[in-house]
């Protein structure tokens, strides 16, 4: 079925492209952070351990994404499909020491955008996941555990994008809101005690929302004599007004 959706929305962006009025494709870069669930201790901890029923929340770290992007542009709406790399972590202050959360996707939004006003344009838009590994520091596999150690996440997921970027010729500024649409499953968790002060605990469920702010860069536009590109005036008689 996943295989089947993502056919019909390449056959919709190479129409779009088709009859675009404008288009082209840059590189984009910045950082992000993850939204996680608590982690609340369960049953006997022992003397060293923390009693039952403690709740340690997540304490958000920066990540990073980079990627690149198409665009196809119908006078002020336009078509944005990218690709992404998206690192992401957080991490948890137990009583003897931190736990890391770290997890890492592909990311394939598809933006649909309208300019507001002047560089100022709003979009939304669905978003394929592909996760990587993720995990938490100091959980080990035991009969306690449920799955393997750590989060047992979906390596395939469904979002929903939107956002606001501000755009100066070639360059721009973009903040974008991520919504998971898939809420995780309830995990229980086995940590190294004498390293980490906990011992059972459960991990909450939580949707995968991600906060971004990225800038990109058009390296080809074919509208770029028209905006007065960057490195417009350097490059003589350059017909596909590349930047270099």
């Amino acid at each position: 079925m996943k295989k089947q959706i993502l056919l019909v929305v390449f056959s919709l962006l190479s129409m779009f492209f088709t009859y675009a009025q404008e288009f082209g494709f840059g590189i984009r870069g910045g950082l992000n952070t993850y939204s996680i669930g608590d982690i609340i201790t369960v049953g006997s901890n022992g003397p060293q351990g923390p009693d039952a029923g403690l709740n340690f929340e997540p304490v958000k770290d920066i990540g990073f994404q980079a990627g690149g992007y198409f665009f196809a542009q119908f006078g002020k709406f336009f078509v944005r499909p990218e690709l992404n790399y998206v690192s992401s972590q957080n991490h948890y202050d137990f009583p003897d020491r931190q736990s890391k959360w770290t997890t890492s996707k592909i990311d394939f939004p598809i933006l649909l955008g309208y300019e507001l006003i002047g560089p100022v344009s709003i979009y939304a838009g669905p978003g394929f996941n592909f996760f990587g590994d993720t995990e938490i520091e100091g959980v080990q596999e035991t009969s306690f555990t449920t799955g393997s150690p750590g989060p047992d996440l979906k390596k395939t997921t469904f979002n929903i994008n939107v956002g606001i970027m501000f755009r100066y010729k070639r360059l721009g500024v973009d903040l974008r809101y991520e919504m998971g649409q898939g809420e995780t499953d309830q995990e229980r968790e086995d940590f190294i005690r004498s390293a980490y002060g906990v011992n059972l605990a459960d991990l909450k469920p939580y949707k995968p929302n991600v906060l971004s702010l990225s800038v990109f860069f058009d390296i080809f536009r074919t509208d770029a004599q028209s905006i007065g590109g960057m490195f417009d005036g350097l490059f003589k008689g350059n017909s596909c007004y590349c930047p270099f």
